[in-house]
């Protein structure tokens, strides 16, 4: 069974990684997807038994369940969809640095920038969002993703763990899409 939990100790993207750990190290459970902003997640549990466990598990990671402390995210394709604007969090990593944000459609997506690479290939989400990150990330995004359906972009920059600006390109299919429903584009 599936199940959306709620923990109102997690503050940050670091305490969804320890919850998708500890879940995910016991037998019978796995974590499907967190959200620090509604400091939910959801999981898939075999039994009852399992999400005992689960639940004595995270308190013992110092993430008891409670109530969730904000309501959950709108739905991709929702109103708020013309408006919606990502924040993102950069992580260093040790080939460069992850760009993630909240999706609405509830998934935690972003794009892994690996500094080696002169150029790199959009990244999606399940709904269909595309996003690229570097060096003229929004005309580059443009380019890949051709006029076969239309997008509003969103476009920022961002300073790297590094201390370097770059570019950030979302884009964001105007007709809206479902939490799954993406369907991979066939070069």
């Amino acid at each position: 069974m599936q199940l959306t939990l709620a923990a109102p100790d997690i503050t940050c993207e670091h305490c969804i990684a320890t919850i998708e750990r500890t879940v995910n190290a016991i037998e019978g459970a796995r974590f499907l997807h967190g959200d620090e902003a509604t400091k939910t997640f959801a999981i898939e549990v075999a039994t009852g038994g399992v999400l005992d466990a689960v639940s004595v598990a995270l308190a013992a990671e110092g993430y008891p369940l409670g109530e969730a402390g904000a309501p959950a995210t709108s739905a991709a394709g929702s109103a708020d969809d013309a408006t919606w604007t990502p924040t993102y969090r950069v992580t260093r990593t040790d080939v460069g640095a992850d760009v993630n944000y909240a999706c609405p459609c509830s998934c935690e997506a972003g794009f892994a920038l690996d500094r080696s690479r002169s150029e790199q290939d959009p990244e999606s989400c399940c709904c269909g969002r595309q996003i690229l990150v570097g060096r003229d990330a929004a005309s580059r995004l443009r380019h890949a993703l051709g006029e076969d359906e239309p997008f509003r972009y969103d476009t920022q920059s961002l300073t790297m763990p590094w201390g370097q600006p770059i570019e950030v390109a979302l884009a964001i299919p105007v007709t809206g899409a479902e939490h799954g429903s993406h369907t991979p584009r066939a070069d």
